[in-house]
């Protein structure tokens, strides 16, 4: 019953973190998004349907759960079916494995790494929290997060400082992580375009055509577009942080 409950915490938390977003999401829509039926969905949340191991992991990579959260929920389903050994699991490795996952999959983490690189950065959390719109709580575990990795340091005096002067994700991962900082960036974006006047923002988009393998061609020239942009807009001190997010994916269904 134990990995249940977990799972119907889990599940009850997420949605309600949806709606604070959108308090037009419903419950229909959540269990198109966890890709079960109405009435499977219903039951879960009301604990009236059984839980398997295979039903939870599907669950967990629907809802980005990173990796802390997926150990604590599986071991509930290891415990049911042998004795679990205290010492297979490296507490400091889930540490650092969960640190690494909320750092790509957190928005807040990469904005602060970049406001950090402006001409007016200042130490201090509050000020952090005021640029970026956050509480200073997620700012505090953001920073202690990226000291952990060595992503930053601090000195003696108090001042942050990066480890490395240029962060960059794999391409073509299909990372849960990633994955879910392009979910947050999209959100971002929205609210950019309901509540940014046209001369703060940019937006536009190009309808194309080309072919599946003409694909890596294009991947290669919006990352050299890219890393071009980012070196001319940044020979100068600056001021702000902004968002670029180039999307290219198929509106005709693709024959393989």
């Amino acid at each position: 019953m134990k990995e249940q409950v977990a799972l119907q915490k889990i599940l009850h938390l997420r949605y309600e973190e949806l709606r604070i977003r959108n308090p037009l999401f419903s419950r229909r829509a959540f269990s198109k998004k966890l890709g079960l039926s109405a009435g499977a969905m219903s039951e879960l949340f009301n604990g009236k349907r059984q839980v398997s191991l295979a039903l939870a992991e599907k669950i967990s990579d629907k809802l980005d759960l990173d990796p802390q959260e997926r150990a604590e929920l599986f071991s509930l389903f290891q415990k049911k079916r042998s004795v679990v050994r205290t010492d297979a699991i490296d507490p400091n490795y889930l540490q650092l494995s969960a640190d690494q996952f909320r750092v790509i999959g957190d928005w807040y983490h990469f904005a602060i790494l970049t406001l950090m690189r402006t001409k007016v950065f200042k130490s201090d959390a509050s000020w952090i929290a005021e640029r970026l719109g956050l509480s200073i709580s997620v700012v505090t575990g953001a920073l202690d997060r990226l000291k952990r990795l060595s992503v930053i340091a601090e000195d003696k005096d108090g001042r942050l400082r990066r480890s490395k002067t240029r962060y960059r994700t794999s391409d073509d991962v299909a990372n849960i992580s990633v994955r879910k900082a392009h979910s947050q960036y999209i959100e971002k974006a929205r609210e950019a375009l309901e509540n940014l006047p046209v001369e703060k923002r940019d937006f536009t988009s190009l309808m194309l055509t080309l072919s599946p393998e003409q694909l890596p061609c294009a991947k290669e020239k919006i990352r050299k577009f890219q890393d071009d942009l980012s070196a001319e807009l940044e020979k100068q001190p600056q001021s702000e942080v902004y968002q670029l997010c180039i999307h290219l994916f198929p509106l005709t269904k693709v024959k393989e």
